[in-house]
């Protein structure tokens, strides 16, 4: 009897070990995409915001917003597009600053930029009128973005507009 104890007792903690080596979770998505972008650029203070439709994440660092694009699944990280800087922004002293970037990777090109609460409703006038996504960084800050199939037609020409419809910015420099 003692004997068919001991090798229940044994299996029992051979099941033990091996479910608890496979619940320890590992680093999460947002432990990853931080890891690799603070080796590559110094700094991943979190994640703001996932974008499940174009597979892209946005980052927060000292030095501002970088998207990364990621798989269908949202699983891996594909490319790091360069960081659009806040410093930049502030320097422009307007309601709105943007790029232009074409071919980040092979059929994605994108228009992103910083924005003020005065800048209610953005307009990419030379790409069909799309109104880009938009989402809230911190007092006074959003971040915008549009990405395409095909490359983005330059010079870009963005109209940004107030709450009340008129116009705060319209221009068609590129940034």
């Amino acid at each position: 009897m003692s004997k068919k104890m001991l090798v229940a007792l044994f299996w029992l903690g051979v099941v033990g070990v091996v479910f608890i080596s496979l619940s320890r979770p590992g680093p999460s998505l947002e432990e990853k995409i931080c890891a690799r972008l603070t080796a590559q650029y110094g700094d991943c203070q979190n994640i703001i915001f996932f974008d499940g439709h174009s597979n892209l994440v946005f980052a927060e660092s000292d030095l501002g917003i970088m998207p990364v694009l990621m798989d269908k699944e949202l699983t891996e990280i594909v490319k790091v597009i360069h960081p659009l800087d806040f410093q930049e922004y502030k320097e422009h002293n307007r309601p709105i600053a943007w790029q232009a970037d074409n071919n980040l990777q092979k059929d994605l090109s994108m228009i992103s930029g910083f924005a003020d609460n005065t800048a209610k409703t953005i307009i990419i006038n030379s790409e069909g009128g799309v109104q880009p996504n938009k989402f809230f960084i911190r007092d006074n800050l959003w971040f915008w973005y549009v990405t395409f199939k095909n490359k983005v037609i330059l010079p870009a020409d963005v109209t940004a507009y107030d709450e009340k419809g008129d116009i705060v910015y319209s221009g068609d420099e590129e940034e």
